[in-house]
């Protein structure tokens, strides 16, 4: 997904935000903000939105010198999820569809977000998360699939949420063979980084694999929109990419494999995949215009 103006706000507004959780100086947040404001007065606006943000969080990670200024926001996400995941598993396990309801629920995990500037009430969202179904579905299309899948790509996204989609990963993996779990190779936000899931334990799930995208500082690994990127989705069956960020890297594959579960979070992403903001969408890249808008309460119908 290619910037739009609107971003240009948003992005100075995330600067801010990584900038408290950093603990900058007054006068660091100035550098900053200078910074992050001359980055994106020069910004190439064919490029995806999701680099510039890389470059504005690199910005404020070099001048504060906190190589990962989300390190106890992720921690206080995961310790809350943990909080709720027997009860959760428990739901998914009794439920009609587990699959589904897992889907759902690792889905809903996506909203979990502790700013610095807001509290959050995990068990709520889940619930609702798990109650709702996704505004725009192509799950018919995915477990069709599945059918024929022996391995899935999986594009984690944020701390928090992961909890939930190894819940859903254990589910998957009774339909597939491998499962190749893809995190960021250092701090991005308050996103999953190979150090995290081997600290949750990931690396030792049977059959999943882990794997390292570029998180904006080092450069030694592929970008989401990178033809490294393209030719992994090729290589797999199927590929889930988990929230609006990996949204934003990689929806220019258009590729009939590739699966985006997201809540849609601000106005540019609603107007690119058609549902409203803090809504649940299980889309296909090839044809978000094709999924089906769903009752948001209930039980998917029974797949055969």
């Amino acid at each position: 997904m290619k910037i739009q103006p609107d971003c240009i706000p948003c992005y100075v507004n995330q600067a801010k935000d990584a900038a408290a959780y950093a603990e900058m100086s007054e006068d660091e947040l100035w550098k900053a903000l200078k910074e992050v404001c001359r980055e994106l007065s020069e910004v190439d606006r064919t490029k995806p939105s999701f680099q510039i943000g890389q470059k504005v969080h690199k910005i404020v990670r070099d001048i504060s010198r906190s190589r990962d200024p989300y390190k106890e926001q992720k921690t206080k996400s995961n310790n809350e999820a943990l909080k709720y995941f027997n009860e959760f598993d428990r739901m998914v396990d009794n439920s009609q569809d587990p699959l589904n309801r897992a889907a759902r629920l690792a889905t809903a995990g996506n909203a979990i977000d502790f700013g610095p500037r807001r509290e959050f009430d995990v068990e709520s969202a889940l619930k609702e998360g798990l109650e709702e179904g996704f505004e725009l579905d192509h799950w018919s299309k995915f477990v069709e699939q599945l059918k024929d899948a022996s391995d899935i790509l999986y594009f984690a996204d944020n701390s928090g949420e992961i909890i939930y989609d190894r819940l859903l990963i254990e589910h998957l993996l009774e339909k597939v063979e491998k499962i190749v779990l893809v995190v960021k190779d250092g701090p991005f936000i308050n996103d999953v980084t190979e150090q995290d899931a081997r600290d949750l334990g990931l690396e030792q799930v049977e059959n999943v694999e882990l794997k390292t995208v570029d998180n904006g500082d080092r450069g030694n690994q592929p970008e989401l929109w990178s033809a490294e990127v393209e030719g992994w989705i090729d290589d797999h069956d199927l590929v889930i990419s988990k929230g609006q960020a990996n949204y934003e890297g990689l929806s220019s594959h258009r590729k009939p494999n590739l699966f985006f579960l997201l809540v849609v979070k601000c106005p540019m992403v609603q107007k690119a995949v058609g549902a409203e903001v803090g809504r649940k969408v299980f889309i296909q890249s090839l044809n978000h215009s094709s999924a089906t808008r769903t009752n948001p309460g209930g039980d998917p119908p029974q797949q055969s």
